[in-house]
């Protein structure tokens, strides 16, 4: 049996956008600004005063001008706090004229009837944050007492979950670390009752997390022994799915660059689980959706080797992190751009 799949993240959908990206790459991956509105032990991003100083007439060029299938709002800060949330609702409101979905993850603390209506007509899906139920717990690792109105918002979220065959619009992120460990189950059984899909993210050590990392990490052995309760419990072959934005996404900074992984010419680094190493290419004000394709193709090309050796010498993950587990990812991409 196949376990529950979040919507941007659907097999057959990601496979349909990375066989594009051997000529055209399909997601547009934005960075807003640092702002947030937590201050979680963990996180990865520290960079709380960076402004969002995305060029929106910028985005709305590249999207008439190139195959652009996926909008996704991921990195640095919350992107509904308040300095993040202008923007966040202007590429909105672009995506829902051309018809284009947006993922955005998301702590939900300052989720708004706005953004409610534009999840239940299926322009927004969220990743949404749950490590724990317990407000003490909330406080604790993501820094603010704020868990009534995160309960609270989990409650108006189900009522705009659709989950159609196993295809869901809404996913929770749950980072397993020493303080939620024994909460896990429950937390599982939250999400597969609800038809939302549990996204389980190994700790990253970097950022803030660096400092904690040990006293938070879970042991492999027993993320391995809770991956397999998951199968024994719901009957079904849990893996992190592959994020398509790393292989076929553009990701634009806060500052209109366009970063790139340095180590691999991927567009998103944090598949690592370590501090990111960035390769800055150019920059959306300045280059067409052509040219940066152009440039980003070029530069991978030059490191297809280098991952070729990377993905033989790396071990599978019990999870992986955001993007999707390291080893699986490489294998993946290298499949696609053997086949140029």
């Amino acid at each position: 049996m196949e376990m529950m799949q979040y919507k941007p993240w659907e097999k057959n959908e990601v496979y349909s956008l990375i066989k594009e990206s051997n000529k055209n790459l399909p997601i547009l991956d934005i960075q807003l600004g640092g702002a947030c509105n937590l201050n979680c032990i963990y996180c990865d991003t520290p960079k709380y005063g960076h402004p969002c100083d995305v060029n929106l007439s910028s985005i709305e060029k590249l999207i008439n001008d190139g195959n652009v299938k996926w909008v996704y709002i991921c990195g640095l800060g919350e992107p509904t706090a308040t300095p993040n949330l202008y923007h966040l609702k202007q590429i909105l409101k672009l995506c829902k004229e051309k018809d284009i979905g947006l993922s955005m993850f998301s702590n939900i603390l300052n989720i708004d009837d706005e953004l409610v209506n534009y999840i239940d007509n299926g322009t927004l899906h969220v990743l949404f944050k749950l490590d724990t139920f317990d407000k003490n717990k909330m406080a604790h690792l993501y820094g603010k007492d704020k868990g009534d109105i995160i309960l609270k918002n989990y409650e108006t979220l189900n009522e705009v979950v659709h989950n159609q065959n196993g295809v869901t619009n809404l996913g929770a992120s749950i980072v397993p670390t020493s303080i939620n460990y024994t909460e896990l189950p429950y937390i599982i059984n939250y999400c597969m009752e609800n038809g939302i899909f549990p996204l389980i993210g190994q700790l990253e050590d970097a950022g803030s997390c660096s400092k904690v990392y040990k006293e938070l990490e879970v042991k492999e052995k027993d993320l391995i022994e809770f991956r397999n309760y998951i199968s024994q419990v719901y009957g079904v072959d849990y893996e992190m799915p592959t994020c398509p934005a790393t292989i076929a996404g553009m990701h634009v900074t806060n500052t209109n660059k366009i970063i790139l992984d340095k180590r691999t010419g991927l567009s998103c680094p944090w598949f690592w689980l370590d501090e990111p190493q960035l390769q800055i290419i150019g920059n959306i004000e300045s280059m067409s959706y052509n040219e940066i394709v152009k440039k980003i193709l070029d530069y991978r090309k030059a490191k297809l080797s280098d991952v070729e050796q990377m993905e033989q010498n790396i071990e599978l993950y019990p999870f992986g992190g955001c993007g999707g587990n390291a080893k699986q990812l490489l294998k993946t991409y290298l499949d696609i751009a053997k086949n140029r």
